[in-house]
């Protein structure tokens, strides 16, 4: 992969030409009367535009010289023009195909086994596994470890090392070797083509519905996004949790339709885009109304989420019809057209601005959430853990220190917030959590296999820091809440609703 030259290293060369030909012929005071180095590029320009015979009224004499200049020097064409792009925006580029296809594979889409990776102090994790790929068929889950690949030791691997390995042939099989909840698994995929559907959704907790978007690729998103959200009130979801951390945008359109699914309100505004004034000047979007009346919903974000996750994001803030929750996001306000140029390369360019009804512009600012909420950094010392009785049977209702045991370790594997001595429903839904990372059978206690695979996870993970998500647990709580409030709609037997 070629390298780009630090930014306007091109342009400080092509400066020190010509200063070292115009400090000959002018009063170094014409130069320097506006301070010093502060603006020697336009000093100079306006002096050659101002005395030299060949520019007046020419206004592309620097364009002729450039191209002068790269028919002499081909090779630094690259570099010319990002050095050029570089001095209008920071997201303006001109990228080779090779860069193009893996800076925004989920645009264009990508041979591998569809999943993103998440550097953590204990390795790398699983972040997020692309619906109907290679790694979802195989069982690959988001938070798995991943320990070993092809049954080489992963451990002391990056992210960009192990996403390597995971490239390769179509048809190519490679198997991992993760660990879920302190069990280690053998999962082997076959590399093919990774659809362009980031968006999946699942049911969390009686009435409430997570649906996670980690890219706006295409409009198959979209329709995933809307046959989703289409099925909600079957489930009779009362509130909904949407995941938008490390989503880098994407289509804005598609970003715009998914707001306006939601909005409950005709003729809300959601957001707005300034384009060029010779390209239609400033283009505002209005709800269509009709979204279904839910009690409450949550959108995660963090640094990671950016541009047209952003404007969904925001727009939801601002008309009242979200509650964000997480960090303070990337700030990428401006969008661009991705030209393909006729040698293959890609030129990425800058051409309008996204704005929210409330919050304004965005870009290099991000958008704060209404709830600031960090994930948690946990530790594992086996040594100091409660003794935990595995050989019995902990049932419902139960108030011991075997059940302080038990929720201590749940609650350093992110199942809890906290521990306590009385197995209640926040226990009850943590053991089902756990059971299901398992696979084992559903049960209404804690059974001593359950316990005993408990507590081999706690010597598993014995000397490990990892990250909890306190972010999503935080969300899910929130929505339980609501979700035990009344139904603001009622189903037909059709499946269509109507608001009460």
């Amino acid at each position: 992969m070629r390298k780009k030259k630090s930014r306007n290293q091109w342009v400080r060369r092509f400066v020190a030409a010509v200063l070292s030909g115009a400090l000959l012929l002018t009063p170094a005071g014409a130069i320097t009367a506006q301070g010093e180095s502060e603006t020697w590029f336009d000093g100079v320009w306006a002096l050659i535009d101002t005395f030299g015979l060949k520019t007046e009224n020419n206004p592309y004499v620097l364009q002729n010289y450039i191209n002068k200049y790269l028919e002499e020097h081909p090779e630094e064409m690259y570099h010319v023009l990002n050095d050029l792009l570089s001095t209008l925006d920071t997201h303006s580029m001109y990228l080779s195909a090779e860069e193009y296809s893996k800076g925004f594979s989920t645009l264009e889409g990508y041979v591998g086994i569809g999943v993103g990776l998440e550097q953590t102090a204990s390795g790398v994790l699983i972040g997020e596994v692309i619906p109907y790929s290679a790694a979802d068929e195989a069982g690959l889950k988001v938070g798995d470890l991943v320990v070993k690949v092809d049954g080489a030791d992963a451990l002391s691997l990056t992210t960009t090392e192990i996403a390597a390995k995971l490239r390769g042939e179509a048809g190519a099989s490679i198997t991992l070797t993760v660990r879920r909840q302190g069990r280690d698994i053998n999962v082997t995929c076959t590399r093919r083509t990774v659809n362009n559907i980031y968006v999946s959704g699942k049911t969390v907790a009686d009435g409430v519905e997570y649906i996670k978007v980690s890219a706006m690729g295409s409009e198959n998103d979209w329709k995933m996004f809307e046959q989703l959200w289409d099925a909600l009130p079957a489930k009779n979801t009362r509130a909904v949790v949407l995941d938008l951390r490390g989503n880098g945008g994407g289509v804005i359109d598609v970003a715009l339709k998914m707001a306006n699914k939601m909005v409950e309100k005709k003729d809300t505004s959601l957001a707005g885009v300034r384009w060029r004034e010779d390209m239609g000047g400033l283009e505002q979007t209005f709800s269509t109304g009709g979204g279904l009346p839910l009690n409450k919903i949550v959108v995660l974000v963090d640094k990671g989420t950016a541009s047209a996750a952003e404007l969904l994001a925001g727009s939801l803030k601002d008309t009242g019809t979200a509650t964000l929750l997480g960090e303070t996001t990337y700030g990428k306000g401006q969008g661009q057209f991705h030209i393909d140029l006729v040698n293959g390369d890609k030129l990425v360019i800058t051409t309008l601005e996204m704005e929210l009804p409330k919050t304004g512009k965005y870009e290099g600012i991000g958008l704060t959430p209404n709830l600031m909420v960090d994930n948690r950094v946990v530790s594992v010392n086996a040594a100091t853990l409660t003794p935990l009785d595995t050989s019995k049977t902990l049932r419902f209702g139960d108030t011991s220190d075997d059940v302080y045991a038990m929720t201590e370790r749940l609650a350093l594997l992110g199942l809890m917030d906290t521990s306590s001595r009385v197995f209640d429903g926040a226990a009850l839904d943590a053991v089902s959590a756990f059971l299901a990372s398992y696979e084992m059978e559903q049960t209404l206690n804690a059974s001593p296999e359950m316990l005993q695979a408990l507590d081999g996870a706690m010597r598993t993970l014995d000397g490990q820091t990892y990250m909890v998500d306190n972010q999503l647990h935080t969300a899910i709580e929130l929505c339980k809440l609501a979700a035990a409030k009344p139904q603001r709609y009622t189903v037909a037997a059709d499946g269509s609703w109507t608001a009460k």
